[in-house]
């Protein structure tokens, strides 16, 4: 048997037309993913960026005002430490009162703390005429 021989069956039923539109049909459907591809990048920013850099900056401020507003977190480490294990590590360390009042940045109401933490000394005139008689007063 030949295959000329054999009956020829149309199997598949396509319709009128079909490959005559089927090229203006892909070029309608690729023309439409490139808008739907153009789109998403902003539509994600929008949709999913924006409110996340919204809450982040919500977030720090609120942060922000709930720390004591008058300190900066270095003041409020410094603010946790003994003054007895302040004094030890000073005096263990080689820095020099000249040394540690350069690296200090102190403003006036420091300065006044410090002095009248210093001449505040409540001293009766038994205790004074005693460091009189201790200090030579023409040596200085």
């Amino acid at each position: 048997m030949k295959l000329e021989d054999l009956p020829k069956k149309e199997i598949f039923d396509v319709p009128e037309g079909y490959f005559e539109k089927l090229p203006g049909t892909i070029q309608a459907r690729i023309a439409e993913d490139k808008q739907r591809e153009s789109r998403p990048a902003l539509r994600y920013a929008f949709q999913y960026a924006l409110p996340l850099v919204i809450l982040v900056t919500i977030g720090l401020v609120w942060f922000e005002n709930t720390s004591s507003p008058n300190q900066s977190p270095a003041e409020l480490l410094l603010a946790e430490i003994q003054t007895e294990d302040l004094v030890t590590y000073l005096d263990d360390t080689d820095m020099t009162t000249d040394e540690l009042l350069e690296n200090a940045a102190l403003d006036a109401t420091d300065a006044e703390e410090i002095e009248q933490a210093v001449y505040s000394l409540d001293l009766d005139d038994e205790t004074l005429d005693i460091l009189s008689d201790e200090i030579d007063l023409n040596s200085l």
